[in-house]
Formats: C-alpha cells, sequence, structure tokens
C-alpha cells in the first residue's frame, strides 16, 4: 500500500466537484452499493416492511381511493421515508469500510470489510442505532402495529425525530467515518481522543460550512429520491401499463427501493466530504505524502506510523493497537512534516 498513491485523488473540491466525483466514484466501485450498501440495507428494509406493511396491505382490502385510505397511505410513506434517512448511516457500514480502504486500494477484499464491520458492531450499532435513533422508532412502530393513525404517535413524534435529525447531522455528519475508520474508543482518559473529542475537533471548526453543505445536499438528494421513484414509475408503465401510484407493488417495492438507492448514494457523498474536511483541516495530503515517505525510508516502525493515533504525546509503541487499522486514521502531523514534504518530489495530484 502507497499512501501517496491514491486511487481518489486527494485535493479540495466544491459541492459540485464532490457531486461529480460521487458519479464517478459508483461507476468505478459499484460493489460498493449494489453490495456492500445493499447487504447492510437488506435487514432494515425488511424490518421496516414488516412494522410498516400492514398499512397499505390493510388498506388494499377497502380500497385505496377514498380519503381515509389517503391518510393512512401518507402515514406510511412518510414513516417509510424518515426511517430510510436515520438507517441510512447504519446501513452503510459496510459501504463506508469498502469506500474507506478503496482510496488506498483498488479491490478491497469483501472478506475483510464483513470481518471488520462484525468486530465493530456494538461500537457502531450502539452510536449509529441506537443513539442516532435508526432502531428505536422501528420499535415503537411494531408496538403499535395495527393501531389507527395518532396526532401524537405519527405527527408530533416524527416531526420531533425530524428536527433531531437535521441538527445532529447537520452539525455532527462524520461519525460513521470517525467510529469505522479512525477507530476512536468511545470512553478512556483524559490522555485519550475519544469518538466524542474526535467529532468535535473535526466538526467544530466548519460547522457553519457542514451545514450549509448538509442542506443542500439533503435538497439535491430529495430530488434525485423523487426522480428516481418517477423514473421507475415510467418504466412500469411503460412495460405493464399500469400508471397508477395507488397500488401494493408501488408501495411495498417500487417506493422502498427509490429511497434506498438514494441513502446509498448519500453514504458516498458523505465519505467524500469527510476525505474533504480531513484535507481543509488537517492538511491530510501532505500528511499521507510524509507517511510515505518515511514508510518507504524506515519501514512501519517510524515515528510517523499512525497506529498509536488514539492517544496524546505517547509513542505508538505504547498504544493498543487495533485490528485492520485504516490508513484514515487520524494522526497528529509532526513537528518537521513542512520540512519533509517540502523535500518530497511530489504528493498525489
Amino acid at each position: 500500500m502507497q499512501l501517496d498513491q491514491t486511487h481518489v485523488v486527494v485535493r479540495l473540491r466544491t459541492v459540485s466537484e464532490i457531486g461529480d466525483l460521487t458519479l464517478i466514484m459508483i461507476r468505478r466501485y459499484p460493489s460498493a452499493l449494489f453490495i456492500g450498501f445493499a447487504l447492510g440495507a437488506f435487514a432494515w428494509a425488511l424490518m421496516d416492511l414488516l412494522v410498516l406493511g400492514w398499512i397499505p396491505f390493510r388498506e388494499a382490502s377497502y380500497g385505496l381511493d377514498d380519503e381515509e385510505a389517503f391518510i393512512e397511505i401518507v402515514r406510511y410513506m412518510s414513516w417509510m421515508a424518515l426511517l430510510v434517512v436515520l438507517q441510512a448511516p447504519a446501513a452503510g457500514v459496510l459501504a463506508t469500510l469498502y469506500l474507506g480502504q478503496a482510496v488506498f486500494e483498488h479491490r478491497p477484499p469483501w472478506q475483510s470489510v464483513r470481518s471488520e464491520a462484525k468486530r465493530q458492531f456494538s461500537r457502531w450499532f450502539w452510536k449509529l442505532g441506537i443513539l442516532r435513533m435508526a432502531f428505536p422508532p422501528v420499535v415503537m412502530l411494531a408496538l403499535r402495529w395495527g393501531q389507527p393513525a395518532s396526532i401524537f404517535f405519527d405527527v408530533v413524534i416524527p416531526i420531533v425525530l425530524l428536527i433531531s435529525l437535521t441538527i445532529v447531522r447537520g452539525a455532527r455528519p462524520f461519525l460513521p467515518e470517525i467510529l469505522l475508520l479512525e477507530q476512536c474508543p468511545l470512553r478512556g482518559s483524559e490522555n485519550v481522543i475519544t469518538v466524542s473529542r474526535r467529532s468535535k475537533s473535526l466538526h467544530s471548526p466548519i460547522s457553519s460550512d457542514l451545514s450549509g453543505r448538509f442542506f443542500s445536499v439533503s435538497i439535491t438528494l430529495f430530488i434525485l429520491a423523487m426522480s428516481v421513484l418517477y423514473t421507475f414509475l415510467w418504466i412500469r408503465g411503460i412495460a405493464t401499463g399500469k400508471w397508477s401510484m395507488m397500488d401494493l407493488f408501488v408501495l411495498l417495492v417500487i417506493y422502498p427501493l427509490s429511497l434506498w438507492l438514494i441513502a446509498g448514494v448519500s453514504v458516498v457523498v458523505r465519505m467524500l466530504n469527510y476525505l474533504d474536511a480531513r484535507i481543509r483541516l488537517e492538511g491530510w495530503e501532505v500528511e499521507l505524502a510524509v507517511r510515505a515517505e518515511a514508510l518507504r525510508q524506515f519501514g512501519e516502525g517510524d515515528g510517523l506510523s499512525h497506529r498509536g493515533e488514539g492517544r496524546v504525546g505517547v509513542p505508538a509503541s505504547d498504544a493498543t493497537a487495533t485490528p485492520m487499522r485504516d490508513p484514515l486514521a487520524s494522526s497528529e502531523m509532526p513537528v518537521l512534516a513542512a520540512e519533509v514534504a517540502a523535500e518530497l518530489p511530489g504528493g498525489p495530484t
């Protein structure tokens, strides 16, 4: 692995350039979306259908063309969209790990990606599945299975969840990368860079920029989701002659599939924004060049190794190394980094 020979060019990018690069990444690494994200999203999508699928089934038995049925279908579609948005980071664990390695390896082995996701399951499920509210709404909806619509449960709670999601995701979007790629510990002593400390140091300096990007990307993804949905409806209409949106196949298959496809795209967009944030704040492209040159000259045991990045002011040999440490893991730039970088023949373009 050559740290200064990346498969994704490490440089600053605008939002539009990140959008272009997202399409290139999906074309170059389609398995990240169609295998990694699909495997991660399958269990979540199945749970969502189990706790919400009874609504269109019940309404279809009475007819989907009356006002009461319309209210229930709106309830179903709103909850389905909210659940997909809440669950996208947890569903994208495999895709995030794959893309994190794909920056440095052309085709990362899926076996190592799966084993890493399994090894870190308790960490990411607690943070992304529980604290980020991906799983608790599923439990609530399961307990309300078969119940009629309620203003509190089906209006107030979704609005509160949406507002909370907007605030948290807009201010702290890169928690999956910090957990999975940097592998900071959830808790530790004062001299350990924990997840919360790392999140604060990464997000706080660019909080206003992150909020702006969050809203612009969210609007773009919403438009893409509607475009994908109507594309599927058009293909179905041409193939079968059925153009109605109010039927079970559309509600149970086409609509969730459209949402999950765009959720997969959002994982790639977030990953690229994470790389951009690292470059803006830490001069990451210089750091990679420094590490690569140090590895070539001194080997893996040099002082620039990133394996001890979780501890501040402690040599790498004193820190507990974890399996399959990712090159994206954060580290403190050495004092002479600029001098070493100046002597390098060149970094990534």
